[in-house]
C-alpha cells in the first residue's frame, strides 16, 4: 500500500463497507422514498434474503430433523449439519443487527471522520497506516480461508465421491432432493448462494476488527503525543508554558474522542460478541465431535482437512475478537503511565492539577464488554474455550 499524504481511518472498513455493497446488502439506499431503484433495491434485497438466509438454514434444518427422527444418522452427520446451520445463522443475525444499529454504525463513521481522529505529521500516519495494512489483511485473510472452504466443501468433497452427494445437505417438505431434476437445480442453487454467505460472513466479522484497529492506532498516536511533549517542558519561558497546555489539552480533547468511540463502538457491537461467544463455542464442539467421530481416517484425508481448517479458522476468529479487545484495555491504561512518568515536579500548579485529574479520569479501566456482560479480552478467550470443551465432552458423551 502506498504511503498515505492524508490518512483517513475510514480505510480500516473500506474493504468490508465495498463488499456489502457489492452484495447488494449495504445499509443504506442512497435513492429517494418514490424512486424506482429505491424499490428495486429493496426486491434485490428481500430476494438475497430469501435465497441466501433463510431456504439453506430452512432446508438443512429439515433435513437435521429428519435424521434425528430416523434414529439410523451418525452423530458426525448430525454434528455436521448442525454446525453449519449455527455458522449461517450466525451471520444472518449478525446483518440483522447492523441493520437494526445503522444508526450507531453511521455515528462510528462520523467519529472516524472526525478532526481529533486525523493526525498529518509522520510518526502519527505510520501509525495509523499500520492499522489500516493490518484491517486489510485480515479481510484478505478471511477472505482466502472462505474461498478456500468453498473450493474444498462445495467442489472438492463433491468430486471425491462423485457428485452423488449435494455439498450441503438440505432436504425439503415437497418433494425428494436427491431425484433429478432437483438434484442438480439443488446443486446449482448452493454453489451460488455459498460464496454470497461466506463473504457476508468475513465483511460482519471483520467489521468490527477494523474500528478495533482503528482505535489501537488512535492510542497508539496519544501516547506518542503525550510522550513527545516532555520536548515542550525543557525550556522555562512563558511560551514553552502556553505550548505545552495547548499541546497537553488537544491530547485530552484527543483521548475524550477515543473513550467516546469505543463507548459508541460497544453499544453497536456488544450484543455481536456474546452471540459470537455463544454460538462459536457450539461451533466448535459440534465441529471437534464431527472430527473425532470419522472412522479411518485414511479413506477420508479430504474431509478431515477441510474440518481441520473450517476448526482453526473459529479458533483463531475467536482469539482475535480477544486479542484486539485486551491490546485497547492495556494501551488506555499504559496513557496514565505515560503522563505520570513526565517531569511534573517543576510545571506550575495549574498544570499539574490538570495532569492529576487527567490520571484520576484514567483510573478506570477501559475495556470493551460483550452484551455488558463479559469483557472482550484473553481472560474471555480462555473461558470460552473451556466452555466450548465441556459442550465437546458433552456431546462426546451423548456419542458413546
Amino acid at each position: 500500500m502506498k504511503p498515505l499524504t492524508k490518512p483517513e481511518p475510514l480505510q480500516h472498513i473500506s474493504f468490508q463497507f465495498k463488499t456489502l455493497q457489492l452484495l447488494g446488502l449495504w445499509f443504506y439506499i442512497p435513492h429517494d422514498f418514490n424512486s424506482s431503484k429505491f424499490w428495486l433495491h429493496i426486491i434485490c434485497k428481500v430476494f438475497t434474503g430469501i435465497f441466501v438466509f433463510i431456504i439453506p438454514p430452512l432446508g438443512q434444518g429439515i433435513c437435521l430433523i429428519k435424521l434425528i427422527l430416523s434414529r439410523d444418522a451418525e452423530i458426525q452427520e448430525i454434528a455436521g449439519i448442525i454446525n453449519l446451520v449455527l455458522t449461517e445463522m450466525l451471520t444472518s443475525l449478525k446483518l440483522l443487527d447492523l441493520c437494526c444499529r445503522r444508526s450507531l454504525l453511521r455515528e462510528l463513521k462520523e467519529q472516524m471522520e472526525g478532526s481529533e481522529f486525523l493526525h498529518f505529521h509522520r510518526p502519527q500516519i505510520d501509525f495509523i497506516e499500520k492499522s489500516i495494512k493490518s484491517s486489510k489483511k485480515l479481510f484478505v485473510w478471511l477472505t482466502i480461508g472462505a474461498a478456500i472452504d468453498i473450493t474444498v466443501h462445495i467442489i472438492i468433497v463433491p468430486a471425491v465421491h462423485l457428485f452423488q452427494f449435494l455439498p450441503v445437505k438440505m432436504d425439503f417438505i415437497f418433494f425428494d432432493v436427491y431425484k433429478y431434476p432437483y438434484f442438480d437445480i439443488i446443486f446449482i442453487y448452493q454453489i451460488l448462494y455459498k460464496p454470497t454467505l461466506l463473504l457476508t460472513f468475513g465483511a460482519v466479522q471483520t467489521l468490527p476488527w477494523g474500528f478495533m484497529l482503528c482505535t489501537i492506532s488512535q492510542l497508539d498516536v496519544l501516547i506518542y503525543n503525550l510522550n513527545n511533549m516532555k520536548k515542550l517542558d525543557e525550556g522555562e519561558n512563558l511560551l514553552d508554558r502556553k505550548l505545552f497546555d495547548e499541546g497537553f489539552k488537544k491530547n485530552v480533547i484527543h483521548h475524550c474522542a477515543i473513550l467516546r468511540f469505543v463507548k459508541t463502538f460497544e453499544a453497536a457491537f456488544g450484543g455481536q460478541f456474546i452471540l459470537f461467544f455463544i454460538t462459536n463455542s457450539c461451533i466448535i464442539g459440534t465441529t471437534a465431535i464431527q472430527f473425532f467421530s470419522i472412522q479411518n481416517p485414511l479413506n477420508h484425508i479430504v474431509d478431515i482437512f477441510w474440518i481441520f481448517i473450517f476448526l482453526f479458522m473459529l479458533i483463531i476468529m475467536l482469539f482475535i475478537d480477544c486479542y484486539l479487545g485486551s491490546i485497547i484495555t492495556e494501551k488506555n491504561s499504559y496513557i496514565s503511565t505515560v503522563v505520570y512518568c513526565h517531569p511534573w515536579i517543576n510545571l506550575p500548579k495549574k498544570t499539574k492539577k490538570n495532569l492529576i485529574i487527567f490520571i484520576s479520569r484514567n483510573q478506570r479501566t477501559l475495556t470493551i464488554n460483550a452484551a455488558k456482560l463479559v469483557p472482550v479480552s484473553l481472560a474471555t478467550f480462555t473461558k470460552v474455550m473451556n466452555w466450548t470443551y465441556k459442550c465437546f465432552a458433552l456431546l462426546n458423551q451423548m456419542k458413546d
